[in-house]
């Protein structure tokens, strides 16, 4: 009895270990869209527009901008892209330190982990000067609206 117990408990740990593993497997993958977007000229790019972008690590015509704090970038970023942190809004002046940062030969796309401070860069940046933003084009430029994780090789865009 107490053999088949510990062959039970046995199974049990087997099981639970292999459904820990698919899961962290599958959250670790980048999502595959069965219908992805077509990219819009600029503005919000969701997990249909983004992840087919990312699939195979960063797309090469873009820069991606994380606008995570500088002490959350260096814990945890992907090789390729640029920090640039939202924060630096918070200041005077912003705008002028901020523009000469962005790479003027590629699109641009601002993440973070979940989109909000990516959207927050964005429209800092586009938004009209009377309306305390930089006013610079929007063409090309994009801010990613879905979770990301962020691998040492690659963004997984979930």
């Amino acid at each position: 009895m107490k053999k088949k117990v510990t062959v039970i408990i046995s199974a049990l740990l087997v099981l639970v270990l292999a459904v820990f593993g698919i899961y962290a497997y599958i959250k670790n993958t980048p999502r595959s869209v069965k219908n992805p977007l077509p990219v819009p000229e600029s503005g919000e790019l969701t997990v249909e527009h983004a992840a087919p972008l990312f699939y195979d690590g960063l797309p090469a015509d873009y820069v991606v901008v994380d606008v995570r704090t500088a002490e959350e970038y260096e814990k945890e970023h992907t090789e390729g892209t640029v920090n640039i942190p939202v924060a630096l809004f918070e200041e005077a002046g912003a705008c002028g330190r901020v523009m000469p940062l962005l790479p003027d030969t590629k699109k641009i796309i601002f993440v973070c982990p979940f989109g909000p401070r990516a959207e927050e860069m964005y429209y800092n940046l586009t938004d009209p000067k009377e309306d305390e933003g930089c006013g610079i084009n929007a063409e090309g430029m994009y801010y990613l609206n879905a979770a990301v994780k962020f691998k040492p090789d690659r963004l997984v865009v979930r």
